[in-house]
C-alpha cells in the first residue's frame, strides 16, 4: 500500500517537473529541471519493477543528458554587458576597452566559461532601460549604489566610492565630477557628501549570474582583485 501511494506520487511529481522545465526562462535552471525529472523517472521505473528501465534512465536521461547540456551552455555561454565609459572603471584606449569593471568580468568569464560582450550605450537611462526589459544581461559604469536601485534588475557593489547631493536631490558621483562634463552647473562644493559603490546592474532574472560573480570577486586568489584594485584605484597592499 505504501509502496503504491509513493509510486503515485511519484507520477505526479514528473509532470511539475516537466513544466517547470519547459517554463523556466534561464536555460541553467531549465537544465538543472530536465536532470531531476531524469532522476524521478529513474525511481518511478524501478519501483514499479523494471530496474533495467531504471539503469538507462539514470545514466542516459539524468546523467549524460545534463552533463552535456551544462557543457554546451557553459561553452556557448554569452554574457551581453552594456555599459556608459567613465574613466578606469570602463573607458576606450584606443580600439581596446579596459578598465575596473572591464577586467573583472573578463576574468570572471574565462573562469565560468562565459564570453562577456560589451556593447556601448550613450547615457544611463538608456542603458538601464535595456537591462530592464532583459536587452542587456549585465550594466557597468556610471551606476551607484544606494542611488541606482529600483524595479526591474539587480545590484551588485564592487568599490566604495564619494556620491556628491545638492539640496534637491540630485547627485553625482566622484568619477563623473572629476572627468565627465556632467559637472556643469552641478556644485559639489555646496554638496554634501555621502557613501556609495560603483555597482553592476544585472538582470532581474540573473540571481545565477549574480551569485558566480559574487563568489568569483570573494575568490581574491582566482579573481585577483587586489591587482586590478592597485592597478586601477591606486590602493596599496
Amino acid at each position: 500500500m505504501i509502496s503504491d501511494l509513493l509510486v503515485v506520487g511519484i507520477i505526479l511529481l514528473m509532470p511539475l517537473l516537466a513544466f517547470f522545465t519547459l517554463r523556466e526562462e534561464h536555460l541553467l535552471h531549465s537544465i538543472i529541471g530536465r536532470g531531476m525529472l531524469g532522476i524521478v523517472a529513474a525511481i518511478a521505473y524501478a519501483l514499479m519493477g523494471s530496474p533495467d528501465v531504471a539503469v538507462t534512465e539514470a545514466l542516459m536521461g539524468a546523467l549524460l543528458v545534463t552533463l552535456l547540456y551544462v557543457v554546451v551552455f557553459t561553452s556557448a555561454g554569452e554574457i551581453r554587458v552594456g555599459y556608459v565609459e567613465v574613466p578606469i572603471l570602463v573607458q576606450h584606449d584606443k580600439d581596446r576597452l579596459e578598465g575596473y569593471q572591464v577586467e573583472i568580468l573578463s576574468r570572471f568569464g574565462k573562469s565560468a566559461g562565459l564570453k562577456p560582450t560589451f556593447v556601448s550605450f550613450e547615457n544611463r537611462e538608456t542603458l538601464i532601460e535595456a537591462v530592464q526589459e532583459g536587452y542587456m544581461d549585465m550594466a557597468i559604469g556610471p551606476f551607484v549604489l544606494p542611488f541606482d536601485s529600483g524595479e526591474g534588475y539587480l545590484t551588485l557593489p564592487m568599490v566604495e566610492t564619494k556620491v556628491f547631493v545638492d539640496d534637491k536631490g540630485q547627485w553625482i558621483d566622484v568619477l563623473r565630477a572629476r572627468y565627465s562634463t556632467e559637472t556643469k552647473g552641478f556644485d559639489t562644493t555646496a554638496a554634501r557628501g555621502e557613501q556609495g559603490f560603483y555597482s553592476v546592474l544585472l538582470s532581474e532574472d540573473a540571481y545565477d549570474i549574480r551569485d558566480m560573480l559574487f563568489s568569483f570577486m570573494g575568490d581574491e586568489e582566482e579573481s585577483g582583485i587586489p591587482d586590478l584594485r592597485r592597478k586601477y584605484l591606486g590602493e596599496r597592499s
